[in-house]
């Protein structure tokens, strides 16, 4: 509540203090966010792609209001920029939609308008928009606006969709994720690697060298598993390798190493639902456990 982005326990080790400032850092790195723009007016949205379009940002224009709730589906943006009068439902009602729609209650929403007098100030917020911009859109103003809306959004996906002690995501923002990047590799025609890991004989670490130790442990697992081009097995082999090299501190101050098991699944080969790649990656997780652990199944 208090608006932290990560908790250490004491006592801690050096060892800890520096995985933990690594964590941070890594956080902190741009991930490349997603704008939708909603604009009958075709020159606007190419006036608004310009202005905003960068290494950072990727902005998609969208013509027809009606078709919204689609394209949320589709691009899952990070920001919406609606148009307040357009032909059909209005910026309002839009908004107004998307404030009773559970999963874009969060989405934040910028409204863009000729009219700033109070009564649209007043018609803006209480359909839940977020902020408002004035037309002509000036672009630095836009560029301001849309990145702090965009950073305070980032941090509180932080800190309710990530496990403090990992930094990976928790369960229900890991499975919606997937789904999303099921249905781009769909459309894309591309394939998709599911992956399930575990430490060997995990319960061990804890129960051997103390519940620190093994925090100590997913702390720095979690450190290595970053999005990459490369292949899921390559990811894997490399991330094996690296934990095969690594020396963790028990909580009595001994040392130790660990080894982990991975199994994987890709669509469409083995299932074109999340359901049965989870299964898959399942099955072929407890096969490398029955064939000795510290391997691969794909």
């Amino acid at each position: 509540h208090a608006g932290a982005s990560l908790f250490l326990p004491r006592p801690f080790t050096a060892q800890d203090f520096a995985a933990a400032a690594e964590r941070m850092v890594a956080a902190r790195r741009p991930e490349r966010a997603r704008v939708l723009v909603v604009d009958d007016d075709p020159e606007a949205i190419a006036a608004l792609v310009h202005s905003l379009a960068s290494e950072q940002i990727e902005v998609v224009g969208l013509g027809d209001a009606h078709q919204l709730m689609e394209a949320l589906a589709e691009h899952r943006p990070d920001l919406l920029l609606l148009d307040v009068q357009m032909p059909g439902p209005s910026g309002f009602d839009l908004c107004r939609i998307l404030r009773s729609t559970p999963a874009w209650q969060e989405l934040p929403v910028l409204l863009i308008t000729a009219h700033l007098g109070l009564e649209f100030r007043l018609a803006a917020f209480q359909a839940g928009a977020d902020d408002y911009i004035s037309k002509p859109v000036l672009k630095e103003e836009l560029r301001a606006r849309v990145q702090a809306r965009l950073e305070r959004a980032r941090l509180s996906r932080e800190r309710s969709e990530r496990d403090a002690l990992t930094g990976l995501l928790l369960r229900r923002p890991f499975i919606e994720g997937v789904r999303a990047r099921l249905s781009e590799a769909q459309r894309q025609q591309r394939p998709l690697a599911l992956c399930f890991l575990d430490v060997d004989h995990f319960k061990r670490v804890n129960d051997r060298y103390g519940h620190l130790a093994g925090d100590r442990v997913l702390t720095r697992l979690g450190r290595l598993l970053g999005e990459t081009k490369e292949s899921a097995k390559a990811i894997l082999s490399r991330t094996m390798a690296e934990v095969a090299q690594m020396t963790f501190d028990g909580d009595g101050g001994e040392s130790f190493g660990i080894t982990v098991s991975a199994g994987i699944a890709e669509a469409p080969g083995d299932g074109a639902t999340l359901e049965e790649l989870l299964r898959a990656a399942d099955a072929r997780l407890n096969r490398a456990k029955t064939n000795g652990r510290n391997r691969i199944e794909v």
